[in-house]
């Protein structure tokens, strides 16, 4: 989707570059239908399960769950972003309003991490939201972001990587966009594609909630060592350039 300014920026990098290391064999299919020659292309795996593994403890010992008085899967969870939904008035304000149906209906508070260009937007436009149980937060840390998503009810999100590991995590979500880069998310059933339309994202967290958690995650997404892979591809590679120069 060439409205999306990462996408473009994307196939600029992804033309540029001498080695290529998508996460899925999916993914190394597109490159190769958009021109890019075969063995330039390598499959890697996910690296957001090593990450997160690496780091479970530290996650684990977050105490943002106590700090902002929250329990386990009674709150929603939600990140905004992207330039192609927060910087037009009114599809930030269906966004918005979609999230406050939600809270109406379940009952339970929205928390946000608000992204600076987010915050600069609803300033900019004005917005004041009608429900108490939407809370804007500052933008929070790995650690407390993801202690959040875990143990959230749902997460609502634009972000590419929060797709990824809602997925992991066993933690419905659904995406505000109107296309995804994680097609494999939506395949699983870990995550539904809502557009930006209120009855829309309502209707999207009705189905990811009623769909149940027993999907198994994308086989790359649980790739136990891909920092290793990477690595010895990097190294190969180097090693041959030399060799040959």
């Amino acid at each position: 989707d060439d409205r999306v300014p990462e996408e473009v920026n994307r196939r600029i990098i992804d033309h540029s570059s001498t080695i290529l290391l998508p996460y899925t064999a999916r993914s190394k299919e597109n490159l190769i239908d958009e021109g890019i020659p075969r063995d330039r292309v390598y499959v890697t795996g996910n690296p957001i399960f090593e990450v997160l593994n690496h780091y479970s403890d530290k996650i684990s010992s977050s105490n943002i769950m106590k700090e902002l008085g929250v329990s386990s899967k009674d709150y929603f969870l939600v990140t905004l972003h992207r330039s192609e939904n927060v910087d037009e008035r009114d599809r930030l304000q269906n966004i918005f309003s979609g999230f406050e149906k939600i809270t109406d209906k379940y009952k339970k508070p929205l928390l946000i991490s608000v992204h600076p260009r987010t915050a600069a937007k609803l300033s900019e436009f004005g917005f004041e939201f009608e429900s108490s149980s939407i809370r804007l937060l500052k933008p929070l840390g790995f650690f407390d972001f993801v202690k959040l998503e875990k143990e959230a009810f749902a997460v609502l999100t634009d972000s590419g990587t929060v797709q990824e590991e809602c997925s992991i995590f066993g933690v419905p979500n659904v995406t505000v966009r109107d296309v995804t880069e994680r097609p494999e998310t939506l395949e699983c059933g870990s995550n539904v594609l809502a557009g930006a339309e209120p009855g829309a994202i309502l209707r999207s967290m009705e189905v990811a909630l009623e769909s149940g958690t027993s999907w198994v995650p994308p086989g790359e997404y649980l790739a136990p060592s891909v920092s290793e892979t990477i690595a010895k591809i990097v190294l190969g590679y180097t090693s041959l350039r030399q060799h040959h120069s």
